[in-house]
């Protein structure tokens, strides 16, 4: 092999932080992000499961178990990463149900329940639905919205399914809440009638704060604003489910899962395993109930926990798992798959076979892998384990696939006289139609509509919007796109979408233009979200180096050719190319 590639491929994966123009260290120290501390906290979770811990919450006659030792080195974990100490509390408990432990046991004491577990491990007060916020969609509600509703209801109307002024004096719990009273009638009863409000509630927020109503959250803070009022671990009636299993949380989730317009089975990503919706968000607002009080970020990190969930992104559960290669910071989904797979008893093999799987659920399969093992390269600095051995193992053969095919095109293409420029001109220009062709199809499906193609006519920095030279270098901030579209039949030009054809049209209740819009909207999210892995710019401009060109220039030049593939900047590209300079100068075979 030519020492060019070796020195190009050497120098573009020496460090995870030169394929991606993400700020990977920041995410260690509570800068916005702590998703490498959700990596590190889950490999924490593995090895104790490793070492046969007891991974069940029971009602057993002792002050501590060993779901509560956990939970206190997840939690410290997490913080050590940066996590505000709520943050680490709730991730930390959806890391452990994703494992395999149950929410709640026990009545009345000990009353366990995995929120409150992971709470104190963090030393945290508790808190309310009220004061949470959502995942932010741009802009973000909290389940205030719900609280209202549910409580504007209460003055205005009765909502318990009996006359409470007839209830016998002194019926306190055992003829009201362990008798027909209470799991026949008023829990279940009650509960479904408040989660129906509240997720409702929500929907109406979302949408008149401009954003689109996320079906997740609103469930989510429905069912748990409905739980902070009636009784939350009350057995129900058999008419709602099993006695010993089903509980109020399932039954106040399935009130909201109705109204939120979720549907009634959701699948695991990669498996294709069925899950009943409301007892997944019976069970998540239980933990959201007792965790304590999340920050935005925390919330943010919440939703990726659930993007294990194959229909997550359609439903607002998480959007790291595909089908968009979105910013790094997010990237959670292989580290709780496995980690879900690992307490399902599935073997390092099969995990391996299951995160291939899930790499092709991606537009960009190639950068959906380099994006999955730099994570698990940076995590392994911070927490070693099974988790990332297995996500390593499942990524490293493509990941190098990627890289050397991308290494020799460069190589051959410049040795026949290709600059730099002409090289990535190409490969961006490629990137762009291929990723057109994938989204015409996906689509065509989500829309039940043809797509016949999408065509991206021009892309580039600055759309005129902003007039700082800064915006016009750099696509993420100001970018121009027109494209036309093919749909059932009839051709839709968008010119300058983003700052023209969009909001032109949403301004003017455009329908069919939207429709339109909104057929290409996952490509433009995509190209905007170029960057994440800059896998094609780097490796290209450690060739030009390694054959000579001076590295500061090979970075710039690349950079330029690049101007939507590194949709931000890339500081880490300077120092590639002049690594592979030197390795260059060094090899003596």
């Amino acid at each position: 092999m030519e020492k060019e590639i070796i020195a190009a491929f050497r120098a573009a994966t020496a460090k995870p932080d030169y394929l991606t123009v993400d700020k990977l260290d920041a995410g260690l120290g509570g800068w916005g992000a702590f998703n490498l501390g959700i990596w590190a906290a889950a490999n924490v979770i593995a090895k104790e499961m490793k070492k046969g811990k007891h991974m069940k919450l029971e009602p057993s006659d002792e002050p501590h178990t060993d779901v509560d030792e956990i939970a206190r080195k997840a939690v410290k974990k997490l913080m050590e990463c940066g996590a505000d100490p709520a943050n680490a509390a709730l991730c930390a408990a959806v890391l452990l149900y994703w494992s395999g432990v149950n929410v709640q046991c026990g009545m009345p004491c000990p009353n366990r329940k995995l929120g409150a577990v992971t709470r104190m491990a963090a030393g945290i007060p508790s808190g309310r639905v009220s004061s949470m916020p959502t995942e932010k969609q741009n802009n973000k509600i909290s389940g205030f919205a719900a609280t209202l509703a549910i409580y504007n209801a209460l003055d205005q109307e009765h909502l318990a399914p009996y006359d409470s002024e007839f209830l016998p004096l002194g019926a306190g719990g055992p003829i009201i809440g362990h008798s027909a009273i209470g799991e026949d009638h008023l829990f279940p009863k009650l509960g479904q009638k408040l989660a129906g409000i509240g997720t409702k509630a929500m929907m109406k927020a979302y949408t008149s704060a401009g954003m689109r109503p996320n079906k997740w959250f609103s469930a989510l803070f429905g069912t748990t604003a409905a739980l902070e009022i009636i009784h939350p671990d009350a057995y129900v009636g058999e008419e709602f489910g099993s006695f010993l299993v089903t509980r109020t949380p399932e039954t106040t989730a399935q009130a909201a899962v109705e109204a939120s317009g979720l549907p009634v089975k959701i699948h695991i990503r990669g498996t294709g395993e069925e899950l009943r919706t409301a007892q997944v968000v019976g069970d998540l607002a239980i933990i959201l109930k007792d965790s304590g009080t999340p920050t935005v970020v925390g919330m943010i990190m919440f939703a990726e926990l659930c993007s294990i969930i194959q229909e997550g992104s359609a439903i607002g559960a998480g959007r790291s798992g595909g089908p968009l290669v979105i910013p790094l910071h997010h990237w959670v989904t292989s580290p709780t798959l496995a980690l879900y797979l690992q307490g399902k008893g599935a073997s390092q093999e099969e995990i391996v076979a299951v995160l291939n799987k899930t790499m092709d659920m991606h537009f960009q399969r190639d950068q959906a892998i380099t994006a999955t093992n730099l994570l698990a390269r940076k995590a392994e600095t911070v927490e070693k384990g099974p988790l990332t051995d297995a996500i390593l193992a499942a990524t490293e053969p493509g990941f190098t696939n990627a890289v050397a095919t991308r290494a020799i095109y460069a190589y051959t293409e410049m040795k026949q006289g290709k600059t730099l420029q002409e090289v990535i001109g190409a490969i961006q220009k490629k990137l762009i139609a291929s990723l057109a062709d994938s989204v015409a199809k996906a689509m065509s499906k989500r829309l039940n509509r043809e797509i016949e193609y999408i065509r991206f006519k021009e892309v580039r920095p600055g759309s005129g919007r902003r007039t700082h030279s800064f915006a016009q270098r750099h696509f993420a901030f100001d970018a121009y796109i027109d494209v036309e579209v093919k749909i059932d039949g009839k051709v839709y030009s968008l010119d300058n979408v983003l700052a023209k054809a969009a909001p032109e049209a949403l301004m003017q209740t455009d329908k069919e233009t939207i429709d339109a819009i909104s057929a290409v909207s996952p490509a433009i999210i995509d190209l905007l979200c170029s960057g994440a892995t800059s896998l094609d710019t780097t490796v290209c401009a450690c060739v030009a180096a390694a054959m000579g060109m001076d590295p500061k220039e090979a970075a710039k030049e690349a950079a330029a050719a690049a101007n939507v593939m590194l949709a931000l900047p890339a500081p880490s590209l300077k120092k590639a190319t002049q690594l592979a300079f030197d390795i260059m100068k060094g090899l003596d075979f």
